[in-house]
């Protein structure tokens, strides 16, 4: 032998043989878990390394021409003679044999503990996979999550499906499942169906269904994977349904199914009391919920300066709880769980009471959003006022068209809607502050602000402003948002100008205020006052809404004579003798002399027909139904009475009703002078200019200098504050009594044109002028020409399911209806807020101010709420301690 040959392999040829060694130790290391269970601890342990001393070991070391190699694991050795009958020879040194010999000392789960594990998935040792995690599938035992006492429960009830294909997939060896493994053949000749036996169809694998859900060793038949041995599955079926263990398993299936059925188990017992309960606390809930919707829904407050039953002062809400235990034998009960500490979870706190009051206006708010949403075109209504924390409130409204297509179930509907969404604290009132705070709460709610159409504020300067106001930062930002000024409150600033406009007209109704004032400031001169008046009593004028100065004329305008005579009564009552008691004897007798003189009362009759027409105006441009075209028109009628009331006819037959007030006053039925009035000389500018001829005659210096100069100024003021109105009916009005044809087709599609380019913004526009002159054309021979407006043309396209056909008319209905005419919405919003955060409740916070508002100002909304929904969500919102 060559001595310079080596003998030994080299150090890379070793590690080589290593490598290779350690690869195929780690494919096979794994081989023996299919007939194992192991927990979540022990599949963190080291991989397990083979034993060789193992009597059980599975994995066998051939070493062959310096290269090793292992044999595949198996669960069971090849059988012979694999055959149905009952004498079939069985396998020797196989491994699923001694597992299945073993079952039998396996301790079976109790069936009555099945609940009790559901309090102990926790702790068990199972995948951290949750039920939730995986799509309950009853019908396939491969797809089966967790078992859990809860699952086992749904088992049980479905019990095993064999759910079958039409036809068995073949595995690598060609071979496959049959139908005919389902019966159980007996020597006599009997078929048993083996209800047990399930077939997978993802997996192509059976199932012993007992085992895998009872048996804590999971091997072949009752495995993860289940068995596929299509080759030996005669004989692992037959041994597996023979073995004790399965026998005892199969024994407590049935047994727990019997009990199921018959509500016989502990868990279900158990189950029983725990739906009572949870029955009684939604029961509870449902009360307290609809408890304080009632009493936010009448503005009262819930609280007060106790939180304890029976106690007082312990608030509305604890005295209604307290009532209904009285008749409610639910509320009984739990009244008495509480005062006898049987529970400490009451659900009646203060805490309790703002979760509740954020879910119901959270609820309005989210039902209001999905309309305006549906509706997708909508304009903004502001308006702001100080609260009684000297906070300034700026309250959102949203205005918005809901249109539904007819159907079998309901008809269409055409709604014009303005609801209220949230008060916002305001540190700064400028525009730019206002605006930020707008926008900033529109991407709060997720409300798109390329889809407002309409802006309706009053006529402060920070909101109307055109460049730094509100509405001129919105419409920088949206062009096609246009701003409408709130119409009610311009018609109060005509009456405001108007009453302003001269030294006599202030005077007149500081007048007004003072009879009211001398009165009301004593029970006993009201009282006297009372006495001289049948039906109607005297009232104050009002700071914000001027029309309500009607009601303050009205009750001088038609017992005049009554209001005197009382002045005079307490004038000469000479039982008043103490300081203060002769000053209202004086103040009394001057005020008395004042209405007694016939200007005061031509200024009574002409101002009480200005009001009460204005009046009118103004009750109509409060509603929400109302659009530009019908507003136009109303205030262009007022306009037209103040017209025509300003002519020689009107003011004689004015002074006429003045005289029929005089002779029940008993005064001189005239104008009159008292004493010489020196004519003052007014200076000339050029010398060439001539003289202005004095006015000397009392009725004619009324008529020019009051009079006219009234209506004048009230005239004026229309045309001015309502021209940007008349702009939008200018470009809008086309669309009204579209079936009476007033227009002619070049004038028509120009007015088409038109609104093509006002809705236009980034090189898109909402409409296209063409096709909705073709589209005004065609549907204005089908209407009647009675029910041509804008509602009526809608509702008859979403009645006759034609919006498809007439799309690009439907869209400029709907922006025309939604434009704002008013923002009186927003002014009813604060009478809300001054009686919800009153001076008794001035500290409220801003959440429980919003929440307590929505509910109230949305009413109706919040009646129709259902309760089982909101008790469902108040379970949900957090953890709670009792189960709903």
């Amino acid at each position: 032998m060559d001595r310079g040959k080596r003998q030994r392999l080299s150090g890379s040829q070793y590690k080589k043989i290593r490598l290779q060694r350690e690869a195929n130790s780690a494919k096979q290391k794994n081989a023996l878990l299919h007939f194992l269970s192991r927990s979540s601890s022990e599949k963190a342990l080291a991989p397990i390394v083979a034993s060789t001393s193992n009597q059980n070991e599975v994995e066998i070391e051939i070493e062959s021409g310096g290269e090793i190699e292992y044999a595949d694991s198996v669960s069971v050795n090849e059988y012979r003679n694999s055959g149905n009958d009952d004498t079939a020879k069985e396998p020797e040194n196989v491994d699923e044999v001694e597992f299945i010999s073993n079952l039998s000392e396996v301790v079976v789960q109790n069936v009555d503990d099945i609940g009790q594990n559901e309090n102990n998935e926790d702790q068990s040792g199972e995948d951290p996979k949750t039920n939730k995690d995986l799509p309950l599938n009853f019908n396939d035992p491969a797809k089966w999550p967790i078992i859990d006492g809860k699952f086992k429960t749904l088992l049980m009830k479905y019990g095993p499906i064999q759910k079958l294909p039409s036809l068995f997939p073949e595995d690598e060896q060609g071979r496959k499942f049959s139908s005919f493994h389902f019966y159980r053949r007996m020597s006599n000749g009997d078929k048993i169906k083996r209800t047990w036996l399930v077939y997978s169809i993802t997996k192509d694998t059976v199932f012993c269904f007992c085992c895998k859900i009872f048996s804590p060793n999971k091997f072949s038949l009752s495995s993860h994977d289940g068995c596929r041995d299509w080759k030996n599955i005669s004989v692992i079926i037959k041994r597996h349904e023979t073995s004790s263990g399965h026998t005892t398993v199969y024994l407590n299936w049935r047994d727990l199914e019997v009990r199921l059925k018959s509500g016989a188990t502990i868990d279900h017992i158990n189950q029983k009391i725990i739906q009572s309960e949870t029955q009684h606390w939604r029961q509870v809930l449902s009360r307290i919920i609809t408890l304080i919707r009632t009493l936010a829904g009448q503005n009262l407050a819930l609280r007060g300066t106790c939180e304890k039953l029976f106690e007082p002062n312990n608030g509305n809400f604890l005295k209604f709880i307290e009532f209904l235990g009285n008749y409610d034998p639910i509320m009984s009960k739990h009244i008495r769980r509480i005062t006898t500490s049987e529970i400490h979870t009451t659900y009646l706190g203060k805490t309790n009471q703002n979760e509740i009051v954020e879910l119901l206006a959270n609820k309005i708010k989210n039902d209001i959003l999905a309309k305006l949403e549906r509706a997708k075109y909508y304009s903004l209504i502001l308006d702001c006022t100080p609260d009684i924390s000297h906070m300034e409130q700026m309250t959102v409204v949203f205005r918005f068209v809901s249109a539904t297509e007819s159907s079998s179930e309901k008809p269409a509907e055409v709604v014009v809607s303005e609801h209220f969404v949230t008060f916002l604290e305001l540190q700064d009132t400028t525009g730019a502050n206002m605006t930020k705070v707008v926008i900033d709460k529109l991407q709060e709610l997720g409300v798109n602000l390329d889809d407002m159409r309409g802006q309706g504020y009053d006529n402060g300067a920070n909101m109307r402003g055109k460049y730094n106001g509100v509405q001129g930062r919105i419409r920088q930002l949206n062009p096609r948002a246009f701003f409408v000024p709130c119409s009610a409150h311009s018609l109060n600033l005509v009456l405001n100008d108007a009453a302003n406009c001269c030294m006599e007209a202030v005077a007149f109704f500081d007048l007004i205020q003072g009879i009211y004032n001398f009165f009301s400031a004593s029970t006993h001169r009201w009282s006297i006052l009372l006495n001289h008046l049948s039906n109607l009593t005297i009232k104050p004028l009002s700071a914000t809404r001027w029309e309500s100065r009607v009601g303050a004329v009205r009750a001088l305008r038609f017992q005049i004579s009554g209001v005197y005579d009382a002045l005079i009564e307490i004038a000469e009552d000479n039982t008043l003798t103490t300081a203060p008691q002769v000053k209202s004897r004086a103040d009394a007798k001057g005020i008395a002399r004042n209405i007694s003189n016939f200007k005061f009362v031509c200024s009574l009759v002409l101002w009480y027909d200005i009001l009460f027409q204005i009046n009118i105006v103004s009750k109509m441009l409060q509603s929400q139904a109302l659009d530009l075209s019908l507003a136009l028109e109303h205030l262009n009628a007022t306009k037209s009475f103040l017209c025509d009331y300003r002519c020689d006819e009107e003011f004689a037959a004015m002074v006429e009703n003045a005289k029929k007030l005089a002779v029940e006053l008993e005064i001189f039925e005239g104008f009159d002078v008292n004493g010489p009035v020196r004519v003052r000389r007014k200076c000339r500018q050029f010398l060439y200019e001539g003289r202005d001829e004095p006015i000397v005659s009392p009725e004619q210096n009324f008529r020019v200098s009051f009079f006219n100069r009234i209506l004048d100024i009230a005239i004026q003021a229309i045309n001015e504050r309502f021209t940007q109105l008349s702009e939008y009916n200018e470009l809008f009005g086309f669309l009204y009594n579209i079936g009476s044809k007033p227009l002619t087709d070049d004038e028509l599609l120009k007015h088409c044109k038109d609104l093509h380019l006002a809705l236009m913004s980034d090189g898109q526009s909402d409409i296209n002028g063409v096709e909705l002159w073709y589209e005004i054309k065609a549907i204005g021979r089908r209407l009647d020409t009675s029910n041509s407006d804008p509602k009526s043309v809608l509702k008859c396209i979403y009645t006759s399911n034609v919006v498809e056909v007439f799309p690009k008319l439907s869209i400029a209905l709907r922006i025309l209806l939604t434009l704002p005419v008013t923002a009186a919405r927003a002014e009813r919003s604060f009478s809300k807020l001054k009686i919800i955060k009153s001076y008794l409740r001035s500290q409220m916070c801003q959440d429980r101010l919003v929440g307590l508002a929505t509910i109230s100002i949305e009413k109706e909304i919040a009646d129709h709420l259902d309760i089982e929904d909101l008790v469902k969500d108040f379970a949900e919102l957090k953890a709670r301690k009792i189960h709903f």
